[in-house]
């Protein structure tokens, strides 16, 4: 049922009937203000911004209470973006959601770039740089101002400052108004029925009607598509203004009432039907199946539906079922002389339906020469001896080769004579097509499969070169160390797990372990680089937040696109003291008592992802008879398992280790030690502080 098709009957409505004094409408044009505050701020912040820098357009967003953003205001943007992204989940737009947890500016110079780093969102190809400012109120982002250039923009400190400065008011004003509340979540400054014109579907936009206790008591027809038709006939353009239930009273009884309501309330879509309405035409009860799917669009409703004819349904199945299959249905009548396709047999001669079918002589001129004997010899015998006809062959059409079958059958009369026959013609071009790139498919996996060992044998060979695992566990500065590496058992897997243990000047002992994402040449070659800038960087600072946030300036200024997760620990001997800090990586297991805990992440964002960032330590005691346990994520984490059934794995390992062997549990520790995950490297680092003496 449609909620503004629903039944044939003479309204008193017309478009300009306006709604009484006791209903009042939530959407413009129904007397609500025919700018926003939120649209005007953006048309002036636009104009600052175009004026000091040639910015073309700027969004205002509204951060919601469930991690979404919502867009309240913009300037320059089209008005279909706003329709499709009205709102945004914070995670399918890494770059909003970076400057929302970060809360500090995200500016992103070039779009080809932008697009290999992050997902967007809002991706426009006419936007070729853009930046995000988050909006605050006390020490909480309540808003976005994204703002958009056409031509690539090079953000330096004086184009960054201008736009801070320029879009600080705006900010202020927007965090007051979104702080308070007073943000009411229409976007009635979307011109909804202009994107409603571009819908080939049956839709309307409906605000809601409310009385003076706020009840929603009937709803005004706002926008409708041109391809909107109710049963009285009349058109989207002639619906707007009208109040369903003054035209379709029906509606109200009907579950299409219940799902506006809904929807309404809890902003979920919902779908109902197919359903029969009825509705009195004249007196006379009529029937009509519908199908309706209903949405929230700002305060009000986006209603779209289709209406169901029995005998449409089945042409429709059958339509379907021929494009599906890619066939089509033909009739020849002898005595007739008369031939009837459907239309996909239209398709596959790439035939005008107007210049009517083929005769079977032109279809056996269009066969390949080496297959027009056998096609004509079928058809001879099922047009003259009434043989079923089940023949394949090959015909240029449109310029190209299609493979085709026809199957048919014959209608006889008494004598035998042959009166009419029926058939199908089925085009089966894309299954021979895809059957022959299967075949060389198949060579290049065997090319490929050639190329993987050669990448193998060379990746096992520079990882051997760059990341030497001892055999046995050796000291260092206040700790005993031992290394195991697990290679994926894939070929061309290798490359992205590594480690470093060293010691320090100061007397201190350096514990690292990180995990590149990917795997391959690539991984180990930046794998090489982060373990060699480690080493490097240690020479500068020893503190690990310090280390952290270096090497990731390194790998965003050395590897574009590369990521990494890594844990960085200094273990002072003298204090017996575990300071440490982490990039996206899991923490560390400390073992005291022989009972393994997890510690405590500090924060920090993992390697790559943004330039500037920063990066917490933690502490922790370590003495004699504790077993620390640094590892990737390979050792926990298998498809089907979760990863706190691993970590429980790993720790009852380590239990073993310690009470079986308590004076040298390392070596029996990492022999212990299982892969979890064969497809992925796995790096595990473990310590003990050494017994003074």
């Amino acid at each position: 049922m449609s909620p503004i098709e629903p039944g044939r009957i003479r309204s008193q409505a017309s478009a300009g009937q306006a709604a009484p004094a006791a209903a009042r409408p939530d959407a413009p044009g129904c007397g609500a203000p025919a700018a926003r505050w939120a649209d005007a701020e953006a048309a002036r912040l636009r104009d600052r911004l175009a004026a000091a820098t040639g910015a073309a357009s700027v969004i205002l967003m509204a951060a919601e209470r469930d991690g979404t953003l919502r867009i309240i205001g913009a300037a320059g943007v089209p008005a279909d973006l706003i329709v499709q992204r009205y709102r945004v989940p914070r995670d399918a737009d890494a770059a909003v959601a970076a400057a929302v947890t970060g809360c500090r500016p995200v500016w992103l110079p070039d779009l080809d770039s932008a697009r290999e780093r992050y997902r967007l969102a809002v991706d426009r190809d006419e936007w070729r740089s853009r930046a995000w400012l988050p909006v605050r109120s006390g020490d909480r982002v309540v808003g976005l101002i994204g703002v958009f250039w056409e031509r690539p923009c090079g953000f330096d400190a004086a184009t960054r400052r201008a736009v801070a400065r320029t879009a600080a008011t705006a900010g202020r004003r927007l965090g007051e108004r979104l702080a308070s509340g007073a943000d009411d979540g229409w976007d009635g400054w979307v011109n909804v029925q202009s994107v409603l014109d571009m819908l080939p579907v049956a839709a309307a936009v409906l605000s809601p009607l409310r009385d003076d206790a706020g009840e929603v008591v009937d709803y005004l027809i706002q926008a409708a598509s041109p391809a909107g038709v109710d049963v009285a006939g009349r058109r989207g353009p002639e619906m707007i203004g009208l109040r369903v239930l003054t035209c379709y009273p029906s509606v109200r009884d009907s579950p299409v009432w219940t799902a506006y309501q809904q929807v309404l309330a809890d902003a979920r879509p919902r779908e109902v039907g197919p359903f029969t309405y009825v509705e009195a035409v004249e007196g006379v009860p009529a029937e009509t199946s519908y199908s309706v799917r209903v949405s929230r669009l700002g305060s009000g409703l986006l209603v779209s539906w289709v209406r169901h004819d029995e005998r449409q349904r089945q042409e429709e199945r059958v339509a379907l079922a021929e494009r599906l299959g890619n066939l089509g249905w033909f009739d020849r009548d002898l005595l007739a002389d008369r031939t009837e396709w459907s239309d996909q047999v239209y398709r596959i001669y790439h035939r005008d339906p107007v210049a009517g079918p083929l005769s079977l002589e032109a279809i056996a001129e269009l066969a390949l020469p080496e297959d027009a004997p056998g096609f004509v010899a079928a058809v001879t015998a099922l047009t003259g001896r009434g043989e079923p006809m089940n023949v394949g062959f090959r015909a240029r059409v449109g310029g190209a080769v299609k493979y085709l079958r026809a199957y048919a059958e014959a209608v006889r009369d008494a004598t035998g004579r042959t009166l009419r026959v029926y058939g199908m013609v089925q085009d089966l071009t894309a299954r021979e097509v895809d059957r022959e790139r299967l075949g060389h498919a198949q060579r290049e996996l065997a090319e490929h499969r050639r190329n993987l060992e050669a990448e193998h044998r060379l990746a096992v060979e520079l990882q051997q070169i760059i990341l030497p695992v001892p055999d046995a566990p050796w000291d260092l500065p206040g700790l005993r160390v031992a290394i195991r590496y697990l290679p994926a058992e894939q070929l061309a897997r290798i490359g992205g797990d590594w480690y470093h243990a060293t010691a320090l000047p100061d007397g201190q002992t350096l514990l690292a372990i990180g995990d590149v994402a990917g795997h391959g040449l690539p991984a180990a070659a930046t794998m090489a680089r982060l373990r060699h800038a480690l080493a490097a960087l240690t020479t500068t600072t020893t503190d690990p937040a310090e280390l952290l946030r270096l090497l990731n300036r390194v790998l965003f200024d050395t590897d574009d696109g590369a990521t990494a997760t890594a844990v960085v620990a200094c273990y002072d001997p003298v204090r017996q003291l575990l300071t440490w800090a982490q990039a996206g990586h899991p923490a560390p297991l400390l073992a005291r008592g022989g009972e393994p805990v997890a510690l405590s992440r500090p924060g920090g964002l993992l390697l790559g992802a943004i330039r500037e960032t920063s990066y917490e330590t933690a502490t922790a005691p370590m003495s004699a008879g504790d077993v620390l346990l640094l590892y990737t994520d390979g050792l926990v984490e298998r498809p089907g398992r979760t990863v706190e059934e691993g970590l429980e794995r790993v720790a009852a390992t380590i239990t073993e280790a310690i009470r079986g062997a308590p004076d040298q549990p390392l070596a029996r520790l990492i022999g212990g030690l299982h892969q979890a995950n064969p497809g992925d490297d796995t790096c595990v680092l473990a310590a003990r502080p050494l017994v003074a003496r």
